[in-house]
């Protein structure tokens, strides 16, 4: 992507996760370009939406990436990694026009490359003793989306404080699933 499209989609996220019935015209005027410029890079909602989809997908990778590289205990990274995704403004917008991402084809999709990465953290935890063996690594996932999910939901509704959101979401997480 260029500067320009690059400055329309992180305007659309922003414009999208407090309002996501905004018009085309609303985030042009957002971005400060015409809504002639925004449909000259994005034909239509969709394509726009896509493009979102996308840099959400690609944030997602480096903050997962990064809670790995910076911790060697795979509960501190899956703590870094809920943390630091709960706090983040938008990335409701995954689940919103996309559905599970569980179901996107693993050659072609880059999620598969966080769902992956998700279930070998599962592993490392479990086999590290901080996930109960009769706990499926499937239900432990889900919960993952779920309190995700949940801090989205919250943060865009407003409904908690949003400097709360990423503590809560980790003990949500760590006192429903862990040993």
């Amino acid at each position: 992507m260029n500067k320009t499209q690059t400055n329309i989609v992180n305007v659309a996220i922003d414009v999208l996760s407090k309002d996501e019935s905004a018009s085309m015209e609303t985030i042009a005027e957002q971005a400060s370009v015409s809504r002639m410029t925004i449909h000259r890079y994005f034909k239509n909602r969709e394509r726009l939406f896509s493009s979102i989809h996308e840099v959400l997908i690609e944030r997602t990778l480096v903050i997962f990436n990064e809670s790995i590289d910076r911790f060697e205990d795979p509960l501190e990274q899956m703590e870094s990694i809920i943390k630091t995704n709960a706090g983040k403004q938008g990335f409701h917008l995954l689940f919103r026009e996309h559905g599970h991402h569980e179901e996107h084809d693993p050659e072609t999709c880059k999620f598969s490359k966080v769902n992956q990465g998700l279930y070998e953290l599962i592993g490392r935890m479990r086999e590290a003793g901080h996930i109960d063996s009769s706990m499926p690594d499937a239900w432990v996932f889900h919960m993952y989306d779920g309190v995700l999910l949940t801090a989205w939901e919250t943060l865009h509704n407003g409904t908690v404080a949003p400097r709360e959101i990423p503590e809560l979401a980790w003990r949500t997480f760590k006192k429903g699933l862990l040993s």
